[in-house]
């Protein structure tokens, strides 16, 4: 659900809201509007069920969970030297499924493709947090380097939406190749006010739905492409340009005109554009990175 449209409800009863406790409402729209897991038709479904036949899926042990974070699994095909492995983070109201387009591309350039689900999300057990949606992040970054069998390979982290603050946060920790962010916020709180107003952050708690892309991604110094959706009805122009605004170097920028904030991860253009760009910036042809001076 679109924020604008949740808290222009919200507004028109906002007499009523306000003789409410403020804290015990902010919980408990947070905890509704935060997080939206989208179920999947079977929690186990596997990669071949949405169309990609050369993928399966798998699970990453989690200490906390018997049941690990469930997660679709593509291995490059087997070249003398693949092109790396590539991380596919998704937004806070979808689950591993949305970003099957382009996994099934980039796994079809030459790359391994890791997606999970986070706790809570298209089937892997437990309840979503902030801290433990970045955990599992952090999880599976590590197993996608355990999967390349080396420490060389190089590494893309791919976030969309709610992602991208993932995304930013494992490459300001671990210095991927490259970064990719699609649909870009600066910080929630931003994002909330543009389409609430000033009574926005009074009704949500931007500080436990705390999901601030920009924070990390400046002090991220690798390459990075930012894709803006440009019929985004979540974030807004401004949001995704005070983004750009922020990294150094300054990013390589794909604006798919045509393109809505969750349609932009099946969009041919962009799926199209982050594949070639990728595989331009890691030397990989024909589905195999050329080594420097070969």
């Amino acid at each position: 659900m679109i924020l604008k449209e949740v808290f222009r409800g919200l507004i028109v009863g906002g007499v009523a809201l306000a003789s409410l406790s403020g804290c015990a409402l902010r919980g408990q729209l947070t905890e509704s509007i935060g997080f939206r897991p989208k179920p999947m038709r079977s929690a186990r479904a596997t990669p071949e069920d949405w169309g990609w036949a050369t993928a399966r899926l798998d699970t990453i042990s989690r200490r906390d969970s018997a049941g690990g974070v469930l997660a679709w699994w593509g291995a490059a095909a087997e070249r003398a030297t693949p092109c790396g492995g590539v991380l596919l983070l998704h937004g806070k109201g979808r689950n591993r499924a949305e970003m099957m387009p382009l996994g099934r591309a980039l796994q079809a350039a030459g790359f391994s493709v890791l997606v999970p689900d986070y706790r809570g999300y298209g089937g892997t057990s437990g309840v979503p947090s902030t801290s433990g949606v970045f955990a599992d992040a952090a999880l599976s970054y590590t197993s996608l380097r355990a999967r390349l069998g080396d420490t060389l390979s190089p590494i893309v982290v791919i976030g969309h939406s709610m992602g991208t603050a993932l995304a930013a946060r494992l490459a300001r920790d671990n210095s991927p190749a490259a970064t990719v962010y699609i649909s870009p916020f600066t910080r929630i709180s931003s994002l909330v006010r543009s389409k609430a107003g000033a009574i926005g952050p009074r009704l949500f708690d931007t500080t436990s739905f705390a999901f601030n892309p920009i924070d990390d991604a400046v002090h991220v110094r690798g390459r990075a492409l930012v894709v803006v959706a440009g019929r985004d009805a979540l974030i807004g122009r401004n949001e995704s340009d005070a983004f750009i605004a922020g990294l150094t170097p300054a990013p390589v920028v794909l604006r798919d005109a045509r393109a809505s904030h969750n349609g932009v991860l099946k969009s041919d253009s962009t799926v199209r554009g982050v594949t070639d760009s990728l595989r331009t910036w890691l030397h990989c042809s024909d589905g195999r990175r050329v080594e420097s001076g070969s």
